[in-house]
């Protein structure tokens, strides 16, 4: 069965059951066939895994044992505050680390305008010749944008697991109220498959510059300086000194 045919049978047994919200509901479920397609499913596959329309739309049919639907709400509902303590700790955690890795970005950035416009504020930068630190320069400009890749990549993560969440917490709430529940959200950012691509050649392109540059300053460092110890020659932790005896 395809998504437009599986959509319209879905439809039409929600009205069928009197459903209130039924276009809504097919809108998630059309959402869910967009993430799953993205995913490389085909339509019949997933058609196939959601089962039969008649029986999906059943289950949006409200169950009248009241009593017993607001007790059970009741304790899904304490259930669901403690959980949400711990995973706003633990989304705080995952803000906290977004926030470390922008940080580092910048300081990448900052550091590699200094070495290429041959700054050194506040001594912060040690000593090297301006082609030294140039080369490095490059790599660290490659490691800023890495990071920076990294950055895009993980914030669509904490996006996508926050509405992952809020799906959980919606259908169970749903289920103690005798509702039907909607398709669960992946926790993995759903971004197109071109995209996808981007940021993977964006990464693995920065990656690769990062490492081949800061391989390739050591050489011109050691050969610049005539000794595989050239921090020391240049005097990087204060010692200017032989370097054997």
């Amino acid at each position: 069965m395809t998504k437009n045919e599986y959509l319209a049978q879905l439809i039409n047994e929600l009205k069928k059951n009197d459903v209130a919200d039924a276009d809504d509901i097919v809108s998630e479920y059309e959402q869910h066939f967009a993430f799953k397609m993205a995913d490389g499913f085909s339509e019949e596959e997933i058609s196939a895994k959601l089962g039969n329309p008649a029986a999906l739309a059943s289950q949006f049919e409200r169950n009248t044992n009241i009593e017993k639907i607001h007790g059970k709400k009741a304790m899904t509902i304490i259930g669901l505050i403690f959980t949400d303590i711990f995973t706003g700790a633990f989304i705080a955690v995952l803000f906290a680390w977004e926030a470390i890795m922008a940080a580092f970005s910048l300081a990448c950035a900052a550091v590699t305008i200094c070495l290429f416009g041959g700054l050194n504020i506040y001594s912060l930068i040690p000593p090297m010749p301006y082609w030294c630190g140039a080369v490095f320069g490059l790599s660290i400009a490659a490691l800023a944008v890495l990071v920076s890749t990294c950055c895009i990549y993980f914030a669509a993560f904490m996006r996508q697991l926050m509405r992952s969440y809020v799906r959980f917490h919606h259908n169970a709430i749903a289920i103690a109220s005798g509702d039907a529940v909607l398709p669960p959200l992946a926790i993995n950012p759903q971004f197109s498959a071109r995209a996808n691509r981007r940021i993977r050649t964006v990464a693995l392109l920065s990656l690769a510059i990062f490492g081949a540059c800061f391989v390739l300053g050591m050489i011109v460092s050691i050969i610049s300086s005539g000794t595989l110890g050239f921090w020391h020659a240049w005097g990087w932790f204060g010692y200017t000194g032989p370097l054997y005896k």
